[in-house]
């Protein structure tokens, strides 16, 4: 006999866990079902600092293991695309980054979906409410950050913690970006005004990474029921009606109020569409019974793009490479941290920094003036960026090898506010094949634009400003900052920045692309709601985590206060 929930969420990532935790603990306790495909994660890579970067290339037990389709534009190459498949979904191989974006972002939001409490003013206390904000270590490097403790929450399940210390070469280089112009220096990149340069919060606290599932599962109320290691396959409906949910293994749950999707941007519009639910055409030609012609389904696919920009620097100026290569010292550190969670690993790959400037220049080009007059004015707004740029990342180049006596450095190049739409679409009717997924990165002329002048700012901010002294070679790099070797450098070295959105999209009922209300509510179905990245009008500013989590938290107070739980 199928289960019985009042709720039942589809995808334990970044936003389901949040939202299964608000839903169960609301006061009147409505029973919940949580149904994601993967399991528990575990292995000495999930929590520590140090291993930040290494859950995304080196755990295919988490991950889906999903690629691009070849991209023109980008020498024909398909692209690996990481996805967590684990409770707590991507927040288990994230780069553990948590900044809010700019408080443009917001309100752009509301006015592109029409509702008002999308605005900065709102989201900014719904940001307070997710959070537990530790600031505490910054006031031994204030002059690098700096934050209020006010203006952030402290009784939230999420642990945001700046670094206990910064790690060596962090204030040389920050002092040369600010000195070279990527200022002004900003004491709180999380203020809704990220532009600037300064040392970016991370998902962490004293006990290490911070995912979804540890700070939302752990402890779970008898109300909450989880289905790890299963996948749902069907809806099963009564016309346009959702009544619940068919597992892949055979077992059914219905709901007596919602079923919601929280499958992420790649695979909730696969789920959609497998279901009948999307562009009829796409439908038909997989012989998909149309259950509802939704053409936004699959389509509006963002992303940001990134490039790495490794380079051999003198040992003076970082002692990354030397701990690295230390294989005793690295079995060291990880016998401290399973003992008490001190030592390197809470400080080796524990600083991020960097920021997010604006290039005015960018404001003068033909593919800028080509946009639409009010997209034109919301970048020009002066809290905008229009790149990010990181610093002390890996070296994010396998089976290269650096010799021992030396040291490197890694940048990040970010392009925000990419134009370029792709989409994603069926490859059979076998609920677990992947998804096609064309991004159709470089498309949009504003993109190839700003990606250049971004990556040639990266590079001359390298060998002009004050960090030129540490400076040896680019271990990859454009030949030179002219246009013709940054394009082809471009096509060869650009990668995803993981942060896919807005393929079931947010809007008003009057937008033909839109896919679901200001309340989560898809289009046309009853009892059935989306609740991810997925329903993201814009690309916000920012690494995405931080938005999942606020779209899990507005969803949970918009459902608890419509049935009034």
């Amino acid at each position: 006999m199928p289960s019985e929930f009042d709720f039942i969420i589809a995808g334990g990532g970044t936003s389901g866990c949040l939202l299964a935790n608000h839903l169960a603990n609301a006061p009147t306790r409505p029973s919940v079902l949580l149904v994601e495909v993967g399991g528990e994660p575990v292995g000495k890579t999930v929590r520590p600092p140090f291993y930040r970067f290494m859950n995304a290339f080196t755990r295919p037990d988490l991950d889906h293991g999903y690629s691009t389709t070849n991209q023109p534009l980008l020498n024909n190459r398909s692209i690996q695309y990481p996805r967590g498949k684990a409770l707590g979904g991507s927040s288990v191989l994230n780069f553990m980054v948590y900044v809010y974006g700019s408080g443009e972002d917001y309100n752009r939001w509301g006015e592109l979906v029409g509702d008002d409490s999308w605005r900065w003013e709102n989201t900014k206390e719904l940001f307070k409410r997710i959070e537990n904000y530790d600031m505490a270590a910054a006031s031994s490097y204030s002059q690098y950050a700096n934050p209020s403790p006010s203006e952030h929450g402290q009784r939230g399940l999420v642990n945001v913690s700046l670094p206990l210390v910064l790690e060596k070469g962090t204030a040389v280089a920050l002092d040369a970006m600010d000195k070279f112009g990527m200022g002004p220096r900003n004491l709180d990149l999380n203020s809704g005004d990220p532009v600037g340069v300064g040392i970016f919060p991370s998902s962490y606290g004293r006990d290490g990474r911070t995912t979804s599932a540890t700070a939302h599962l752990l402890n779970a109320p008898n109300n909450l029921t989880i289905w790890s290691n299963a996948t749902v396959s069907r809806f099963i409906l009564d016309g346009k009606k959702v009544l619940g949910v068919e597992l892949a293994d055979g077992r059914q749950a219905m709901s007596k109020k919602d079923v919601i999707i929280s499958a992420g941007a790649l695979d909730s519009p696969k789920l959609l569409l497998l279901n009948g639910i999307g562009p009829a055409d796409e439908l038909a030609a997989h012989n998909i019974n149309v259950v509802h012609d939704l053409p936004g389904v699959g389509k509006n696919l963002r992303d940001h793009l990134l490039v790495f920009l490794p380079m051999e620097v003198d040992p003076s100026l970082t002692d990354k490479h030397a701990f690295e290569s230390d294989t005793a010292g690295i079995a060291q550190a990880q016998e401290q941290w399973l003992k008490d969670q001190t030592g390197p690993f809470t400080l080796h790959n524990s600083t991020l920094f960097g920021g997010f400037p604006k290039l005015p220049r960018l404001e003068d080009s033909a593919e800028f003036k080509a946009l639409d007059k009010d997209l034109q004015e919301y970048l020009s707004k002066p809290t905008v960026p229009s790149y990010e740029i990181l610093g002390n990342a890996p070296l994010a180049l396998p089976g290269f090898q650096l010799a021992a006596d030396s040291a490197f450095l890694t940048f990040v190049a970010f392009l925000m506010n990419p134009q370029s739409q792709g989409e994603v679409t069926l490859r059979s009717t076998d609920p677990r094949d992947a998804p096609v997924i064309d991004p159709k990165y470089m498309e949009h002329p504003f993109d190839r634009k700003a990606m250049l002048e971004t990556i040639r700012e990266a590079v001359t901010y390298v060998q002009e400003s004050d960090l030129k002294k540490y400076f040896k070679r680019f271990i990859l790099g454009p030949a030179s900052t002219s246009d013709e070797d940054i394009q082809e450098f471009m096509k060869e070295a650009l990668r995803t920045g993981l942060h896919a959105n807005g393929t079931v999209k947010m809007g008003k009922p009057e937008d033909s692309s839109a896919c679901v209300s200001p309340d989560f509510r898809v289009y046309g179905m009853e009892g059935l709601r989306v609740v991810d990245m997925s329903v993201s009008p814009l690309t916000p500013n920012n690494h995405t985590q931080t938005t999942a989590y606020l779209i899990g938290q507005k969803a949970a107070d918009t459902i608890i206060a419509e049935y009034e739980l």
